[in-house]
C-alpha cells in the first residue's frame, strides 16, 4: 500500500493493511471522497465523529475510536 505523506492515524493503516486496502476501498466502502480520505487521514483536514465511526464500521475490527484514531504524535 502506498501513501505519498504520513498517516497520523497508525491503527487505521494497519487494520487497511491487513485487508489489504488502499485508500481508494476505503473512500468507495465509507462513501467518502478519495481525496478527503487521504487529506484525513493524513491530518491535513479535520476528522469528524461520524466519519471515524463510519471508518470505524466498515474496518469492524473491535477497536474503540480511541484505540483506532490514536494519533501518532501524541504516543504516551
Amino acid at each position: 500500500m502506498k501513501m505519498r505523506g504520513d498517516c497520523v492515524y497508525l491503527q487505521v493503516l494497519v487494520q487497511m493493511y491487513l485487508r489489504g486496502w488502499d485508500s481508494r476501498t476505503l473512500a468507495e466502502k465509507t462513501g467518502l471522497t478519495y481525496t478527503s480520505v487521504r487529506r484525513k487521514l493524513r491530518g491535513l483536514s479535520p476528522l469528524y465523529l461520524e466519519e471515524a465511526r463510519r471508518i470505524q464500521e466498515v474496518l469492524d475490527c473491535g477497536m474503540s475510536l480511541d484505540a483506532l484514531f490514536a494519533r501518532k504524535d501524541q504516543a504516551a
